[in-house]
């Protein structure tokens, strides 16, 4: 799933669960107001919305109705849509599910279009590539089996660009000097098919692949960004 269209599959889901139909007045183009709307509190307990969280393994948005149906490795970062119309608009609610303040969750408003932009500019550029010669193309073209040595890599993190805990893992395996690739799950062509081949051969099943960040340390799977599970799988 690409960024924009993450963002687009939110933004239409949002609009969806309004009651009223659209007149002609409405079709304009929607601009985020100046100071966006306050988001609702959310407890444990089911209320007039609708939480969505990103399974990295189907790359798709999961919807879930309570707090307990989100996947613990997918907290961070989860969708929120209001039942209200009135909060309905060019804007995203974000909750992080794994702070609590009381017995409410942390929610913020973000300008989604604004948010947009940031991420697309964020995406790394395609590299220019010369037109292969035909013996090169040809080789191109012959389908080759999955690389063993791209699996036995020790440290890969699985991301994306959005993701607040990805950025904290990287700088936690920094600080430690050990040494990590990064896979975007959004983006990275082949990264979803690599996590679950590393899963695979790690016994995990591919139901456990839920949220980001996903390590892949030395050979075991840790779903989200678990300091004491780095360094167990680093070995101390």
């Amino acid at each position: 799933m690409t960024i924009v269209r993450f963002f687009a599959t939110i933004f239409a889901a949002t609009l969806l669960l309004a009651s009223c139909q659209k007149g002609p007045e409405d079709e304009a183009e929607q601009v985020a107001p100046a100071t966006l709307p306050q988001p609702l509190p959310i407890s444990d307990e089911v209320g007039p919305f609708v939480l969505r969280y990103f399974a990295p393994a189907s790359g798709q948005l999961v919807p879930a109705k309570t707090v307990a149906e989100v996947p613990e490795g997918a907290r961070a970062q989860v969708i929120v849509t209001y039942d209200d119309p009135a909060l309905h608009g060019p804007w995203l609610f974000v909750a992080d599910l794994t702070q609590k303040v009381g017995t409410h969750y942390t929610v913020r408003s973000v300008d989604r279009v604004e948010m947009e932009r940031q991420l697309a500019a964020a995406q790394p550029k395609q590299p220019t590539v010369a037109p292969a010669e035909p013996a090169a193309a040809a080789a191109i073209q012959a389908p080759s089996a999955p690389s063993t040595a791209a699996i036995d890599r020790d440290v890969v993190i699985y991301r994306t660009v959005w993701c607040g805990y990805c950025k904290k893992a990287a700088e936690y395996l920094r600080l430690k000097g050990v040494a990590f690739v990064e896979k975007d799950l959004e983006t990275d062509s082949g990264a979803r098919e690599d996590m679950l081949a590393r899963a695979k051969k790690a016994g995990v099943p591919e139901s456990r692949l839920q949220g980001v960040p996903i390590l892949s340390v030395k050979g075991k799977i840790i779903n989200g960004f678990d300091r004491a599970a780095i360094d167990r799988a680093l070995g101390g």
